[in-house]
């Protein structure tokens, strides 16, 4: 992304029960892109953990986006997006990293 300003590198880690809230990356004034990258060795898709995406009213959700090792996932920082907990039978902290920009 040669035109990108990088704002910020972000580490997150989430167990049973650490949803995020809905939340947007890039202010309206803003245009972004945001690159996650799911760091898990290994996933089970039962394990949920999911990357939700919404619909500007935060109503419906248009796109879901399961962790699956290596796996890179570039949207437009204005879409509002979560990142689901893992399910209770997981016992593994899902982790991610988050690059958020300024394009």
């Amino acid at each position: 992304m040669p035109d990108a300003t990088l704002l910020g590198v972000y580490a997150n880690g989430q167990t049973f029960g650490q949803d995020s809230p809905i939340h947007r990356d890039n202010k309206a004034s803003e245009q972004g892109l945001t690159v996650v990258m799911f760091c898990n060795e290994h996933w089970a898709s039962s394990w949920g953990g999911e990357l939700v995406f919404y619909d500007h009213a935060k109503q419906n959700i248009i796109k879901s986006v399961l962790p699956k090792p290596g796996r890179i996932v570039i949207f437009n920082g204005h879409v509002p997006h979560s990142a689901r907990s893992p399910a209770a039978t997981c016992d593994r902290l899902r982790m991610t990293l988050a690059f958020k920009t300024l394009i």
